[in-house]
């Protein structure tokens, strides 16, 4: 019986030289499969084509050098240490090496050997030496067969007991052997209109590149060939949705919208007025509606979302509301009941806090259709929640819920249900372009009149009883502020500020003012009462943790004070930025940090610069990158493996347009020429959701 070969699905510790204990340490790297191999990207490269002989090398340079080992030896020091030294010659000049600790070298680094090394040339003495050089014996072999020298050699991530020197020599074995197992999905005709290196090259060319031009082409084939997928799936995504079971359609309930704009104290912006058109529009077609609302901190998302729910109450169906936060979700129902119900609109909240016989007849009242508009947080998407007719899910902050937890909050409706997202965070366009491209988005810009500019200022800890006498002077003209800290309480390195601890130290600083606290582990009630006190006035200041990032609106409180700003996300900050200035006087926004150099500097540096959240969100995905941002919960797409949302768009774009040029032409990939495409967008997909995905 013939034995079959290896494929790409092939587990790798059947390999010659991985081994079960090996495997183990490359499946750390998401190395198990053979096919895991060719897409391990290095992740930078180093040029060592030019080998100089012992006597060409000069001091200081970094240079791969080539010679005879003329003799090697071990030295013993007072410490205990091994040092193996080994003289190098050419036969004109001499080169020392030594490696610390490593003793097993001795009867790999025997006299008489051709040996290159690759390291930075230091002097010793008289003579020059390299310390812990990369070393590579040349065999029989000419030394354009060289792995690890001579060539542009690839370095790789790594993982604790496992060598770049031995992992880059199993995946030049992998290379040079099973190359010819990878077969290109994308079709000729596809290669050819968008200028394509094949699989293959683009493989051999990404590990073991013969020239930096060869190098840039196979970069190219690869993010594409992430890109194209990434697109499919988007553009397959959203074709379906317009193919979804009927919507609810709402025929009519402008003239019940436009008295509730009547009512509101204040004028839309234009950018509000254009959003709900959008909505209304939406919901007017025979499909489910699928938007994203993005607005700036504070540009009036809330009252948009009012708008939508009011529209699908007038027409005789359910809206609900859910909210990552307990503290946003009650003060959505509260403006919510406030606004709506003297309107006619009944509202009611799930959510933390609740008795058991609260709980119950909310329940009741959303099956039996008395709730209209349903308000609150995760509890929305529990299995108990039933509605008699939910038309409308609106998720704020929809980046703080899983992609999974939408589509549950959705399917209350019988997955006809209109979808609207809402968020502060500003999406890049390059987001907007990949794991947003399923949905519509409408985008408020402009902020409404009458709110106060907010200067920001970044400060040491040489300004705060400066700060602190600033903070003072302002309640005294009958102003309120916020003092946020990274932690609860003293349950991590005592260099960073707790709410509780410096709860205690404000109150003794600001004796003659009511000092608050707030954080997510109070009971319900009990943050209740203390965000109605500091909304009433009763309180002046209030420390608190992130739990009152998003969505508190007191339009008095003009001051917030962050302590350890390093610790926090460019959109982080800026959403706690947002809330001051919701008022008519100038607000201020001071952060405390200690930071002097790097990522973290220049990251606050960028946020004290950057007044618009837009601006903010694209410096932040060039800082810390899409994955960072949006984690993969967020947006149901695997990470990128060699893709870059900053460096590539031109590429994305191009991926855009060729998804939408393949499906135009063949909307199931159900031609033979797409038949191999499908089959990698499948897998793909299918190593995020570790369940089968099904394609028509």
């Amino acid at each position: 019986m013939k034995k079959e070969g290896p494929n790409l699905a092939t587990p790798l510790r059947y390999f010659k030289g991985v081994g079960p204990e090996r495997s183990k340490l490359l499946a750390r790297l998401g190395l198990e499969r053979l096919g895991d191999a060719f897409s391990f990207f290095p992740k930078r490269y180093e040029d060592r084509r030019l080998l100089k002989t012992v006597s060409e090398i000069c001091l200081g340079e970094k240079v791969c050098a080539r010679g005879v080992i003329q003799s090697r030896g071990i030295i013993r020091t007072r410490s205990r240490q091994s040092i193996l030294r080994a003289v190098i010659s050419d036969g004109k000049a001499l080169l020392f090496a030594a490696w610390f600790n490593q003793p097993y070298l001795l009867s790999v680094l025997t006299p008489k050997s051709r040996i290159v090394l690759y390291g930075s040339v230091e002097k010793d003495g008289r003579h020059l030496q390299m310390i812990h050089p990369e070393y590579e014996i040349v065999t029989d072999g000419p030394e354009k067969e060289l792995i690890h020298s001579g060539r542009i050699a690839p370095v790789y991530p790594l993982t604790e007991d496992l060598g770049q020197k031995g992992l880059r020599q199993l995946l030049f074995r992998i290379t040079q052997e099973y190359l010819y197992l990878v077969e290109d999905p994308f079709p000729e005709a596809l290669r050819k209109d968008w200028k394509l290196a094949g699989s293959r090259f683009a493989f051999q060319n990404i590990h073991f590149p013969a020239s930096f031009p060869n190098l840039e082409k196979a970069t190219r084939r690869l993010v594409f060939d992430e890109f194209l997928l990434m697109q499919l799936m988007i553009q397959m995504k959203k074709a379906a949705l317009k193919n979804e079971n009927e919507a609810i359609l709402h025929r009519s309930g402008e003239k019940e919208v436009e008295r509730l704009i009547g009512s509101l104290d204040f004028e839309l912006t234009h950018g509000q007025k254009n959003a709900i058109d959008d909505i209304l529009n939406d919901m007017k077609q025979a499909r489910p509606m699928n938007r994203l609302v993005q607005g700036d901190v504070g540009s009036g998302k809330t009252a948009v979302a009012a708008a939508a729910l009011v529209f699908t109450a007038a027409n005789g169906f359910q809206g609900a509301l859910m909210a990552p936060t307990e503290v946003l979700a009650q003060q959505h129902y509260f403006k919510m009941a406030q606004t709506l119900e003297p309107l006619g609109f009944s509202c009611g909240y799930l959510g933390p806090g609740l008795s058991v016989e609260e709980r119950q007849k909310t329940l009741l009242k959303a099956v039996s259709g008395e709730i209209q508009i349903l308000i609150g947080t995760h509890s929305l998407i529990q299995e108990s929640v039933r509605f008699k007719k939910l038309g409308l899910a609106v998720i704020d902050e929809q980046h703080k819920f899983g992609v999974f937890q939408r589509g549950i909050l959705k399917e209350k409706g019988q997955g006809s249900a209109h979808l609207l997202l809402m968020t502060a965070t500003p999406i890049p366009r390059t987001l907007a372009l990949t794991l947003y491209g399923d949905l519509d988005i409408s985008t408020i810009r402009e902020m409404p009149k009458g709110r106060g500019a907010v200067t920001t200022s970044w400060v040491g800890e040489n300004k705060r009883h400066e700060i602190y006498a600033f903070l003072d002077s302002l309640i005294q003209k009958g102003r309120q502020g916020y003092v946020i800290c990274p932690l609860v309480g003293n349950e991590s390195e005592a260099s960073l500020k707790s709410a509780l601890e410096h709860h205690k130290e404000l109150s003794n600083i600001f004796s003659h003012h009511k000092v608050g606290v707030l954080h997510g582990r109070m009971k319900s009630a009990e943050k209740k009462k203390i965000m109605q006190d500091f909304k009433n006035g009763a309180t002046q200041i209030l420390v608190s943790t992130v739990v009152i990032e998003v969505g508190i609106d007191v339009p008095n409180a003009s001051v917030m004070i962050i302590e350890n700003a390093e610790r926090f996300g460019l959109a982080q900050l800026h959403q706690l930025r947002g809330r001051v200035g919701r008022g008519e006087w100038e607000a201020f926004c001071i952060l405390f940090s200690e930071a002097q150099t790097g990522e973290t500097a220049e990251r606050l540096g960028a946020f004290e610069d950057t007044k618009s959240g837009f601006e903010i969100a694209e410096k932040d995905l060039k800082l810390r990158g899409a994955g960072e941002i949006i984690g993969e919960k967020q947006h149901g797409f695997p990470e990128l493996r060699i893709g870059d949302l900053n460096r590539d768009i031109a590429i994305l774009e191009e991926a855009k347009r060729a998804a939408i040029q393949v499906l135009a032409k063949d909307p199931e990939l159900k031609l033979l020429e797409h038949q191999k495409l499908k089959l990698a967008l499948k897998e793909r997909f299918e190593l995020l959701s570790n369940k089968p995905v099904v394609l028509a």
